[in-house]
């Protein structure tokens, strides 16, 4: 009996170590995806930064010394990165419509937090909608959420 109970934590603790490495990895995807609309424009101010690394801490619960290392990890995987489709099947297989849109919108506020809109990042938000599977009325709703969160409203 205690054989049993011994074998059933150990797949317990198991399976816990897999789905916890399994949010690590989609926590990562997000921050990677943040960082890289924070760099459509050409790079990462410190306001954007900042708005990054708060998400990190406040929406996706990563302890702020593991959120900056996080950012800091994604900002140089920037420069090495040339696809981001590895990134958006990985958030668009392990999440739902609704957390879909949630991290779209999370997108606005970084490429918004400056308090404009580039013509890169604008298309970058559009391709990121189509990979993501958020329809256009949707990113339109998140991008209006992240302006008035941001006071951009209007």
């Amino acid at each position: 009996m205690l054989n049993q109970i011994s074998t059933w934590m150990k797949d317990f603790t198991s399976q816990n170590a897999a789905i916890a490495e399994d949010e690590t990895k989609l926590v990562r995807a997000v921050a990677s995806l943040l960082v890289e609309a924070a760099m459509a424009d050409g790079e990462i101010d410190d306001v954007e930064y900042g708005c990054i690394q708060h998400m990190l801490v406040t929406q996706l619960d990563v302890a702020e010394d593991d959120a900056t290392a996080m950012l800091n990890d994604s900002v140089a995987a920037h420069e090495d990165r040339i696809e981001i489709h590895s990134l958006t099947r990985h958030i668009r297989n392990d999440t739902d419509a609704a957390d879909r849109a949630i991290i779209l919108e999370m997108i606005w506020l970084v490429v918004l937090a400056d308090g404009s809109l580039d013509v890169h990042e604008s298309q970058l938000m559009r391709r990121l909608a189509g990979l993501l599977f958020v329809d256009d009325v949707e990113s339109g709703l998140a991008a209006g959420r992240a302006r008035q969160r941001l006071g951009l409203a209007g």
